[in-house]
């Protein structure tokens, strides 16, 4: 896994994607209390490296992967408590993120109708990274 972790770290500095510094395990570890949701191991430890993107940048493909600050905010915001967004298309056209006792990721249109993309948070960033349709 930390190889996969160093491989989308890397493909996103060669982007020259705006990045956060990584975050304490604490912090994360805080954000799980106030929403509710343990976090898998794979998330922590690439927001261990890196705190989402910078200033609401995105990639060429125009998802963005979002720091904790905005997950908290996107998630208090939200009515469902039920969805834990962590990227968004085209300044949130629809998102990606994980649904409260389900395994997988999830692409949300916020009609309450939840798509299944990924078994796993690693191999959601890796679909995002790759430009995968099925993240569209």
């Amino acid at each position: 896994m930390e190889n996969a972790i160093f491989e989308i770290v890397q493909q996103w500095r060669s982007e020259e994607v705006k990045l956060h510094p990584g975050v304490l395990l604490p912090s994360i570890q805080g954000v799980e209390k106030m929403i509710g949701f343990i976090f898998p191991v794979e998330f922590k430890e690439l927001y261990t490296q890196v705190d989402g993107f910078a200033d609401f940048d995105m990639r060429e493909n125009m998802f963005s992967i979002w720091p904790l600050g905005v997950i908290v905010d996107e998630y208090e915001r939200d009515d469902d408590k039920e969805y834990v967004g962590f990227s968004d298309y085209l300044i949130h056209s629809h998102s990606i993120g994980f649904l409260k006792g389900r395994a997988g990721i999830f692409k949300n249109y916020g009609r309450g109708e939840y798509i299944l993309i990924a078994n796993s948070f690693i191999e959601a960033i890796q679909l995002i990274n790759s430009d995968a349709a099925i993240i569209y």
